[in-house]
């Protein structure tokens, strides 16, 4: 099987986790949709300018370069991500071209939080896939009614190797809350009521002081990456997950992140969230803000032996049920048969 990824492919691009593992079941490309525009709509003002006019022409150049693409390369499957940068025409004819084409939308194909989330192409696109991959329960059966398209469940997942969490698995334990991501009031509304609850806590991310300046309880730092990243979520005792609009219902990518280094995550309850993990051995969750204090209370109170127990647990469901990367690009390459057999039979 030939498969043409398209979407965003700079260091931290959730799409380069299936470039890379899908080379365990087929060929791979890839065309960075997402980094074509990105890299000329920041080169200048005045290409800003022309974009928000409507005068820029770059999605037609996006559009030509990936159906260039496609012609050469004859893949079976072109699975978009998103799909921001891609006009609904040019999915058609990549239909036409004999292409299976499929979508990934890690926000919200309804949804939109942001400028960054979604735009009109997304939505008017919907109804043109022969396949949606879907992280979320909802997000399927409601493609599915309005739209009759066949989906494929493919939650989020982790990446992080056996050596990397080899690196960080003896980090000292920090005694106290954290949160990592940037700011927004939803997720302000929650630190600060742990805050206000006594609480100590330490929050990531790029711009948290002006959201919280000279609050008591709290310091901000700037965000971390790479292995920062993966030792903060280890040391801390708590790390605290808290859903954006689009998430509601469903999990995020802190669902799996967490977990898989050993740490200890208080997060949302959800159908989503029962459906991967055992509440009260593996993670916790709460269903408001007055549980959530409560909750973030218990488990700073647990003993070192019970904080060291749910660490395990939670990393040990993480590797057994098949939560990695790995495993998903695994799914997603299923559905993929799936679908082209389905033409084959027909």
């Amino acid at each position: 099987m030939k498969i043409l990824l398209v979407g965003q492919f700079k260091r931290w691009a959730l799409e380069n986790h299936y470039a890379k593992y899908l080379l365990n079941h087929a060929d791979v490309s890839i065309y960075p949709a997402e980094d074509v525009f990105d890299d000329y709509y920041r080169k200048s003002i005045y290409n800003k300018l022309k974009v928000r006019a409507g005068l820029s022409g770059i999605y037609d150049r996006i559009s030509e370069e990936l159906l260039a693409r496609v012609d050469t390369e004859q893949p079976d499957v072109v699975w978009i991500f998103k799909g921001m940068r891609i006009l609904p025409k040019t999915i058609q004819a990549i239909r036409d071209m004999g292409a299976k084409t499929a979508n990934y939308n890690p926000d919200h194909p309804f949804f939109f939080s942001g400028p960054g989330s979604g735009n009109r192409y997304v939505t008017e696109a919907i109804g043109l896939y022969d396949l949606h991959l879907c992280y979320s329960h909802e997000v399927q059966r409601r493609i599915e009614r309005e739209h009759g398209i066949p989906t494929a469940f493919l939650p989020f997942a982790f990446e992080l190797s056996g050596e990397d969490f080899d690196e960080i698995k003896n980090t000292p334990e920090v005694p106290t809350a954290c949160f990592i991501g940037n700011p927004d009031k939803i997720r302000t509304a929650h630190i600060l009521a742990l805050a206000k609850a006594g609480l100590p806590m330490d929050v990531y991310g790029y711009g948290w002081e002006k959201f919280l300046a000279n609050t008591p309880n709290v310091r901000t730092h700037t965000a971390v990456l790479g292995k920062e990243f993966l030792k903060t979520m280890r040391a801390y005792r708590l790390q605290l997950n808290v859903f954006r609009p689009h998430n509601e219902g469903s999990h995020n990518m802190r669902t799996f992140e967490v977990p898989a280094v050993g740490g200890i995550m208080l997060a949302p309850d959800s159908p989503e969230h029962q459906e991967f993990f055992t509440e009260g051995k593996e993670i916790f969750l709460y269903k408001n803000i007055a549980e959530m204090v409560a909750k973030a209370k218990h488990i700073l109170s647990l003993p070192a032996e019970e904080a060291a127990a749910i660490r395990h647990h939670a990393r040990q469901r993480s590797l057994q049920a098949g939560y990695a990367y790995e495993h998903r690009a695994a799914q997603a390459f299923e559905a993929f048969e799936r679908v082209l057999s389905y033409e084959a039979v027909q």
